[in-house]
């Protein structure tokens, strides 16, 4: 299952820092942390959706080893193409992938895309630099957060088909 308790929780608790904050400054690094925070989430819970379908699936400790180090572990990022499915291609083969995405929610796909489309635009703008001044624009812990459902639900998508194909 795809947690959400402590995302949630977190992206709550920064968008209430947002909005409290006492200057401009403090509240861009709220907002940056707000993205920070679930660019992280996404990644873990792709890693985790994959790493469970490897323990469901694979009975030899030595293949599981192999997927964490060599497939996991070497993965950085949350693109769709360039990470998450080439992740479960190495897993699953391009067969299964295709039965997964012919079968998911298209409406979801298409949000849990673009939602992360978004993200990465976000994040890529924000990972190398720090905040210098106030001529800055970063999008509030809210739009952040709006970002969530959509996030949540493709990859809950993902488990449920995943799940009921028996991979």
């Amino acid at each position: 299952m795809i947690a959400k308790t402590y995302i949630s929780k977190n992206l709550t608790t920064l968008d209430g820092l947002y909005r409290g904050s006492s200057s401009v400054h403090e509240g861009l690094l709220y907002s940056k942390l707000a993205i920070i925070e679930i660019c992280g989430w996404i990644e873990m819970s792709m890693d985790d959706l994959v790493l469970r379908c490897v323990t469901r699936n694979l009975k030899l400790e030595k293949n599981r080893a192999n997927i964490r180090e060599q497939t996991v572990q070497k993965t950085y990022g949350f693109e769709y193409d360039r990470h998450f499915r080439k992740m479960l291609i190495q897993v699953v083969g391009l067969m299964n992938v295709e039965r997964i995405e012919h079968r998911i929610d298209q409406t979801k796909m298409a949000q849990f895309k673009t939602a992360l489309g978004a993200l990465k635009m976000s994040r890529d703008s924000l990972a190398h630099t720090y905040l210098k001044g106030t001529a800055f624009s970063i999008d509030a812990p809210s739009v952040t957060k709006s970002r969530f459902s959509a996030l949540f639900n493709g990859m809950d998508e993902f488990e449920r088909v995943m799940r009921k194909l028996r991979l």
